[in-house]
C-alpha cells in the first residue's frame, strides 16, 4: 500500500484534500490535524477527495464524521469526493452515507 497522504490543492472558493492510501487508526488524526489548520486559516469550504483512498477503517470514518459535525455547527461546509467501490462499502455497511454532501 501506498504510504497516506493528505494532498491539499487551494481554490479560489473551496480548498480540496485528496486523500491517498489508507485512511486507518495510524493515519486519521492527520486528516483531522490537516482539515482543522484550513478552517483555521479561514477556509470554510473543504472537499475530502477520496477517489485515491485504498481503505478507510472505523477510525477514519469516525474522524469523517467528526469533521462533517464540527462544520456543520460552525457554519462552514464539508463534502466528500466519492471512492471507489472498496471505500464506499463502509459508508455502505454503516449507514452513514447520507450525513455526507457527495460530489461525483
Amino acid at each position: 500500500m501506498p504510504p497516506f497522504r493528505a494532498d491539499v490543492a487551494v481554490g479560489h472558493d473551496e480548498v480540496v484534500v485528496a486523500v491517498r492510501g489508507e485512511l486507518d487508526l495510524q493515519s486519521a488524526d492527520v486528516l483531522e490535524h490537516e482539515v482543522a489548520a484550513l478552517h483555521s486559516a479561514g477556509h470554510d469550504r473543504i472537499v475530502i477527495d477520496l477517489r485515491r483512498t485504498e481503505f478507510i477503517d472505523s477510525t477514519g470514518l469516525r474522524v469523517l464524521i467528526d469533521l462533517r459535525n464540527a462544520a456543520e455547527r460552525a457554519g462552514r461546509h464539508l463534502s466528500l469526493v466519492r471512492g471507489p467501490r472498496g471505500v464506499q462499502r463502509i459508508f455502505e455497511l454503516t449507514a452513514t452515507g447520507p450525513l455526507f454532501d457527495w460530489r461525483d
